[in-house]
């Protein structure tokens, strides 16, 4: 089967639909889920709230070229992208 090669246009890149596919393949987010060795919990985040950022970032990272081809993508209504670019420089701060 050959995919039409898709890309979406990124203020700082263009990302192909390979490569975000890429990107979220390589998170393997079992490991997040209840019961995976990345997992954690509410304890954890009172307790080691460092590590358990570590780990937000590292989904973030995984998923940030999604949410940035959401951002620019005209038929999701402005408020929406709005959200999301704020959502995104918050992350982009905290997750550098």
């Amino acid at each position: 089967m050959h995919r039409r090669m898709e890309t979406i246009e990124m203020a700082d890149t263009t990302v192909s639909f390979e490569d975000i596919d890429k990107q979220i393949k390589a998170l393997n987010l079992h490991d997040f889920q209840s019961g995976g060795k990345h997992h954690f919990t509410p304890q954890a985040v009172a307790a080691t709230p460092g590590d358990v950022l570590k780990k937000v970032c590292t989904i973030y990272r995984g998923i940030r070229s999604i949410l940035i081809g959401i951002e620019n993508f005209p038929l999701i209504p402005k408020a929406w992208r709005d959200a999301l670019k704020t959502f995104t420089n918050l992350m982009d701060t905290l997750c550098p």
